[in-house]
Formats: C-alpha cells, structure tokens, sequence
C-alpha cells in the first residue's frame, strides 16, 4: 500500500496535477463556467414545464410554448455561449486582445457551423455544437497568438485612438482565422462538426457507462487521498461531458423524448457528492452524533454548516482525510458504490435521470428533487443513500476518535500532574523560605 502511495505521491499525481494546469486545461475549466448562469435559468423553465403532479401537464399546457422559449434561448444556443468562454479565456492566456480575440473565436466557430447550403443551422447551436466550440475556439485564438507574436499586424501611429488601432491590429490575424476554417469547412466541404463530435465520440460513450464514470470517479477520489484536488483534475475533461449530457436530456425532453444520459452533470449529487466529494456530509454526522473527542466534536460543529452546501474542504483538510489511510477505503468505496447503484436505478427508470441544473453548493435533498424536475424518489433515494454512507463511515469514524480521545485523555492526566508537581514544588520552596 505504502509502495502504490509513493508512486501517485511521486509519479502519477504530478504528471496529472501538470496536465491540469496546461493552458487549454485551463481555459477548458474557466472557459465553460459561463454557461452557469444560463443553463440553471433555463433550467428553472425546465422544471416549471415538467412537474410530475397530477393534472401539471394539463394546466401548464396553455403556455407551453412561452416556458419552452427559456428552454430555447439558453440551452439551444449553448455552443455559442461556450465559444464565447473558450475564446475569452484563451485570449487572456494568449495574452491577446480580449474582445477581438473572442469575436475572432465565435465567428470560426459559426462558420464552421454552416450546413450543405453554407448557411447557419440554428439547431446545431445547442449541445450538438459544443466540441466544436471548444476545440475551434482553441485553434482559433492559437492562430490569432501566432501573426500577433510574430508582429505580423498592420500599426498604426500612437495618435491613433486606441480603439481603432486595437481592430487594425486585429485585422490580419483575423483574416489569418476565418479564412483556414472557412478553406477547411466551404471550399473543402468538410463537415468541421461532424468530424469533431466522430473523433470525440469514445470518450463521451466511455463516460455515459457503468465502467467508464466509475473509472473517473475512481481517480478523482484516490487523487484527493493524496492531497490532489481531484475534482480539478478530471474536471477539465469530464465536466464538458456531462454538461454535453445533460444538454442531451433536455433537448430530449423539450421534444416529448425519454432522456437517455443517465451520467449526465447532476448524476454525482446521488453519492459522490452529498455534502461534497467523498459523500463527506456523512462523516460530518459521525463526528456529530458519536464522537467522544473534543477534536472531533469541535470539527464536526466548524465543518457542518459548509457541508450542508456541498463544501467539503474544511472536513476534507481538517479531519484530515487527505492522507488519512483509515479514511482512504470508505471515501473511495462509499461514491463508487452509491453511484454504481444509481446508474442502474436510473437506468431501470426507478429513478428519473438528471434533466435540470442548480447551483452546486443546493442541499442535498433539494438538490436530487429539482435536478429531476420533482421526482420524488431521487431525494428519498439520496436520503437513503446518506444513512448507508453514514454506517460504513462509522467504524473507521470510531478507530480514529478513539485514538483522539484516548491521547486528550493522555495529555489531560499529564497537564494535570505536572500541575500538581508544579503546586507541590511551590509548597516546598514555600515552607522552606518560612522555616529559614
């Protein structure tokens, strides 16, 4: 064990922890929380829309159509909101103009949309049109970076406002961009889209299964056993994803269609993620209702209330659980299992698939209830899912509060004892001085 630790420590964290901070990695990351506020707005519609209670469907029917709007503006224009990010944050990496650099970046990605008639296809704006906007606003911005590093731009005088100087600058490097992909997609005719979304394919199919998910949550927990920010990590990668499932679903069911993406962004909050990576809320309560350790008792009080909203750090560093090799087996076992049964109560429709977004830090509970648009089973599973987690927790919750109390214990017996040497000592000195 001490043998597979040293090589994550030394080797495989480090290279990957390196991979998390390369510059598209970074701008994946960044580039793509622009879509938050988006996707939760027109998730709240979503819900309205879809609420399994009697007679909803019914009495909602009527304005269908303007709920649906929301629905449209947000999630079926959400490549365009991710070209916007992508291009944004590879701007500032580039260190290039940020406005041109993300008009630059949009308008690539647009062209690269165009259908058999060289026109826009709206219907390719949503979530069919995502890794295209990744992966075109990365190549674009690349090619504006390189005429601007090369000083291959047209200057003007300083008495020239700054505004117009900034677009002539921008002007070559722009015709550089537009004019490869528009070679590429109008006078080669080929489908940037759909080689993209082909080439992407095996990933996305490997983390929609039971064996690929658990794969990724396998690593993001053992990374975070060895003091690695795990969520960091693969989120990068896998957070595009499962944004691009859950876009899936609610395209599906815009349509009156089934969704099918059980592993869809949402999917965690049932195991992974209650109370925060490694289902830590349930140590929290260990630590509330059986600890006899003053440690623990004083931790679980500091550490409730940000687990409560999903924030695990403070448990996380404070308990530790970051290499903590008592604690490694349950936080890496209790997400895996919790998740693997999930998946396959989604996938037996015994508990609706995730076709909602709300903010990260939503309690558990309410989390599970809205993600679902009001299935009930998902927070009764969820609370079922925290009971289980809380059991396999608390015998290694006890070996450790055990050990705590029994050293409190130690170093009481010993304060108190040097206490009364101390008092003792000073009776003596005391009672010689009145003597002499």
């Amino acid at each position: 064990m001490k043998a597979i630790t040293n090589w994550f420590q030394n080797s495989f964290s480090p290279a990957l922890a390196k991979l998390s901070n390369m510059k598209y990695m970074l701008a994946l990351r960044d580039g793509m929380i622009i879509t938050v506020p988006f996707t939760i707005f027109g998730s709240i519609f979503m819900i309205l829309a879809n609420l399994p209670l009697p007679g909803w469907t019914q009495l909602v029917a009527p304005y269908q159509a303007k709920l649906q709007s929301a629905v449209s503006i947000t999630f079926g224009i959400l490549a365009v909101i991710v070209a916007i990010g992508m291009s944004h944050e590879m701007a500032k990496l580039n260190k290039i103009d940020t406005l041109s650099g993300t008009a630059i970046g949009v308008s690539a990605f647009l062209l690269c949309m165009l259908n058999d008639k060289f026109q826009i296809d709206p219907s390719t704006l949503g979530s069919d049109g995502m890794f295209t906007a990744i992966i075109v606003s990365i190549i674009s911005s690349e090619i504006v970076a390189f005429f601007i590093r090369r000083h291959i731009v047209i200057t003007l005088p300083d008495s020239v406002p700054p505004a117009v100087a900034s677009s002539f600058v921008a002007l070559i490097p722009a015709c550089a961009s537009l004019g490869f992909f528009w070679i590429i997609r109008v006078l080669f005719n080929i489908k940037i889209n759909a080689v993209i979304q082909a080439i992407f394919s095996p990933l996305v199919g490997g983390l929609n299964s039971f064996w690929g998910v658990e794969f990724a949550l396998f690593l993001t927990l053992i990374l975070w056993t060895v003091g690695i920010h795990g969520n960091n990590v693969l989120g990068a990668v896998a957070s595009p994803i499962y944004t691009y499932f859950l876009m899936a679903n609610i395209k599906d069911v815009s349509k009156g269609i089934a969704p099918t993406h059980i592993t869809a962004d949402g999917f965690l909050d049932f195991g992974m993620n209650i109370g925060g990576t490694g289902a830590i809320l349930a140590l929290v309560i260990c630590c509330l209702l059986f600890a006899k350790s003053k440690r623990y008792k004083q931790l679980a009080r500091l550490g409730a209330i940000p687990s409560v909203f999903e924030i695990s750090e403070p448990i996380m560093f404070g308990f530790p659980v970051v290499l903590n090799p008592t604690l490694s087996i349950p936080f890496i076992l209790i997400p895996m299992v919790l998740q693997g049964i999930t998946y396959f109560l989604m996938k037996a429709h015994i508990i609706g698939m995730v076709i909602a977004q709300v903010p990260w830090t939503t309690p558990i509970f309410i989390n599970g209830y809205l993600i679902t648009a009001g299935d009930w089973r998902a927070p009764v599973w969820q609370l079922i899912e925290l009971v289980i987690a809380v059991a396999v927790y608390l015998p290694f919750f006890k070996v450790l509060d055990k050990a705590a109390y029994k050293q409190e214990h130690t170093e009481e017996m010993e304060t108190a004892e040097k206490v009364s040497d101390d008092t003792s000592s000073v009776k003596n000195i005391s009672g010689q001085t009145q003597n002499a």
